[in-house]
C-alpha cells in the first residue's frame, strides 16, 4: 500500500463533484463507495486495481487524461484511507445521506459493500465457513433490501410490519461490528496467505448463489463481476 496523503473533506467534496458529471453518472456515490471499499479492503485476497476501479466507475469515459488521473488518485486514496481506518480499530466515520421517509438510510452504503464483496477471488463462501460468512453479510443483505427482495422473488414467506422492523433494527445493531469483523476475519488469509477454507470450488456465474436466494450467482451476489 502506498503512503499517499489521507483525503481531506475538501478532497471528498472534489471527488463527489467529479463523479457527479454526466459522463461519470454510472459511478458509485460516496456512501456506496465507502461501503464498496470496506468490502474490497476486507477481501480474502487483494483485489486488482483495474478490477475494483471498473466496478466503482461503471460505464464511463473520462473527459481528459488529467481527469482520469485525478479521479483515479482520489479513489485510490479513498480505498487506502478506508483500509487504514478498518485496521486501526478506531471505527469508521460512516458516510450516508438523508433518506426519504420509509427508506433505509444505510441501504446504498450496504449495496456498495455487497458489490465490493462480489469482486473477491476466491469468493467469500468458498474461502471461508459459509455460516460465518452468512452471519457477516447478514446486516448488509438486510439493510440493502436484498434479503427482502430475494424472499419476495423466490416466493419465500416474508413478514412485514413489526417483524421486519425488528429484523432491520437487529441488522443496524450489528452493522458496525460486522464491518470490522469481516475485515479481521480475512486478515490472515489476505496478509499472511493462510487459507480459511477451500473444500468447495469457485462459484460459477450460472450456478445457484450460495446465499440461498434461489437466483443465479451472476444475478445476485455476483453482480458487478
Amino acid at each position: 500500500m502506498s503512503t499517499a496523503p489521507s483525503l481531506a473533506p475538501a478532497d471528498l467534496d472534489r471527488l463527489e463533484a467529479l463523479l457527479s458529471a454526466e459522463h461519470l453518472k454510472d459511478s458509485l456515490t460516496l456512501d456506496a463507495l465507502q461501503g464498496f471499499f470496506c468490502a474490497v479492503a476486507s477481501a480474502p485476497a487483494p483485489i486488482p486495481k483495474e478490477k475494483w476501479l471498473a466496478s466503482a466507475l461503471g460505464e464511463h469515459a473520462f473527459a481528459s487524461a488529467d481527469e482520469e488521473r485525478e479521479v483515479t488518485d482520489l479513489l485510490e486514496r479513498f480505498l487506502e484511507d478506508t483500509a487504514r481506518e478498518l485496521a486501526s480499530h478506531r471505527g469508521l466515520d460512516i458516510i450516508s445521506y438523508p433518506a426519504e421517509e420509509g427508506e433505509e438510510e444505510l441501504a446504498v452504503w450496504c449495496e456498495g459493500y455487497l458489490l465490493g464483496a462480489a469482486l473477491a477471488d476466491p469468493d467469500w463462501y468458498s474461502a471461508g465457513e459459509p455460516e460465518t460468512v452468512e452471519e457477516l453479510l447478514f446486516p448488509f443483505m438486510a439493510l440493502s433490501g436484498r434479503l427482502k427482495e430475494h424472499a419476495l422473488e423466490s416466493g419465500e414467506p416474508w413478514e412485514g410490519g413489526e417483524s421486519e422492523k425488528k429484523l432491520m433494527q437487529g441488522a443496524r445493531e450489528v452493522f458496525f461490528d460486522s464491518v470490522e469483523d469481516a475485515y479481521h476475519y480475512w486478515f490472515d488469509m489476505r496478509v499472511n496467505r493462510i487459507p480459511q477454507r477451500r473444500e468447495t470450488g469457485k462459484v460459477g456465474r450460472n450456478d445457484p448463489c450460495p446465499c440461498g436466494s434461489g437466483k443465479k450467482y451472476k444475478a445476485c451476489c455476483g453482480k458487478g463481476e
